[in-house]
């Protein structure tokens, strides 16, 4: 999972559009796993609410379909915190389920970051591959 999030991450980065925020996931990635090896498992959540009030904030401000999935998957999170720490009675959220929850809403906010960049990147692919001569569509 950590390689399909730092191929997604990277990608964005190279997008001038979405290079805040793919930093800004990355940082918010290595913060949890540092924290939740030093401090405990709380301390991600506190590490979401944070950073994640950033991300909204940088997001709004870009007007576009993606951006609104990752202000959705900022807000989600720490929903998902809450649910999961405040349960009255244990078990209603189990701990896997919390984790992959919490581990598919970052994986939508990478791929959601990456999607302008490998947008790009495959209409200037096929840009070269036109002008080279070859058709991509034709059959080998």
């Amino acid at each position: 999972m950590e390689w399909l999030w730092a191929g997604l991450l990277a990608l964005a980065a190279t997008h001038r559009a979405t290079r805040a925020l793919a930093l800004l996931l990355a940082l918010k990635w290595a913060s949890n796993y540092t924290a939740f090896r030093l401090i405990g498992e709380t301390a991600p959540a506190l590490i979401d609410v944070a950073l994640g009030t950033v991300g909204v904030v940088w997001a709004s401000r870009l007007h576009v379909r993606w951006a609104d999935v990752v202000i959705a998957g900022f807000v989600l999170t720490p929903l998902v915190h809450a649910w999961y720490w405040l349960q009255p009675v244990p078990g209603a959220l189990t701990p896997l389920a919390y984790y992959w929850i919490v581990v598919g809403l970052f994986s939508v906010q990478a791929a959601a970051v990456a999607w302008p960049a490998g947008g790009q990147h495959a209409r200037t692919l096929l840009r070269r591959l036109q002008s080279a001569g070859a058709d991509p569509s034709s059959p080998r």
